[in-house]
């Protein structure tokens, strides 16, 4: 069985500031989830731990602001 090529994680500057889609709700903390129906304003260094822990298709879309 042929394996598939993985895709590198997207890299985000840890002090930019990104508009975000989600493409599934994601727990932040204990009674904190975001939810993909809503654009986020999310900090560079949030969005690279959100994309350790849930994975890099989590991320709909990203643009810097």
């Amino acid at each position: 069985m042929a394996k598939t090529p993985s895709t590198p994680a997207p890299t985000y500057e840890p002090d930019a500031e990104y508009s975000v889609r989600l493409a599934r709700p994601v727990p932040i903390v204990p009674g904190r989830t975001l939810r993909p129906m809503n654009d986020h304003t999310l900090r560079g260094d949030l969005l690279t731990l959100i994309v350790e822990r849930e994975g890099a298709d989590v991320i709909d879309t990203a643009e810097r602001i």
